[in-house]
């Protein structure tokens, strides 16, 4: 199955640098410069969860299954950091702009395990066990995932994205930043 992409295909150099919105500010910081801040947890990378998304971790959550479109870059043993999204980014196929994340209010994840190219119908109920309170079985995965998409990837059709099959990471909560 060809990948999409969801970035420009220079994305690369588009992601060297991360964009916060402190206050009513908006700060670029060099990604490298970032994680050396968060370099005693060895954070791998972020994940970025929309505001209402990010609202529904609550705070005694210990695990958390993560669904991205078609494939994720996370791997296995790795850490992360999860933040929300201030402003969605956008991409048609040729523009993109990168969204503006918080720059408080991070969540420190390990990575258990990353499956991509995951057919919905091959989908069973205990992968919903996890997740959160809004995806709870495939027809709500499926209303997410065209809605979380609906900027990201403006160039592809719903029915097309929803072709493309879903990635799944499960996440053990280590602490709250």
């Amino acid at each position: 199955m060809k990948l999409i992409y969801r970035h420009a295909k220079k994305w690369r150099s588009v992601w060297k640098k991360m964009h916060f919105k402190k206050g009513k500010n908006i700060i670029s910081e060099d990604k490298s410069i970032f994680f050396k801040k968060y370099g005693i947890y060895d954070v791998h990378d972020i994940i970025a969860l929309h505001r209402s998304e990010f609202k529904l971790i609550k705070k005694n959550t210990k695990r958390l299954t993560h669904f991205n479109i078609q494939w994720t870059g996370h791997k296995q043993g790795k850490k992360y950091l999860i933040t929300k999204i201030e402003r969605l980014g956008y991409f048609n196929g040729i523009v993109y702009k990168p969204p503006i994340l918080s720059c408080t209010n991070f969540i420190l994840a390990k990575c258990l395990s990353a499956q991509n190219h995951n057919k919905y119908t091959s989908l069973g109920d205990n992968i919903f066990k996890y997740s959160l309170s809004n995806i709870k079985d495939i027809n709500s995965l499926k209303k997410t995932m065209k809605r979380r998409y609906k900027k990201s990837l403006a160039h592809i059709s719903d029915s097309k994205k929803l072709s493309l099959g879903v990635a799944i990471t499960e996440l053990k909560i280590i602490k709250r930043l």
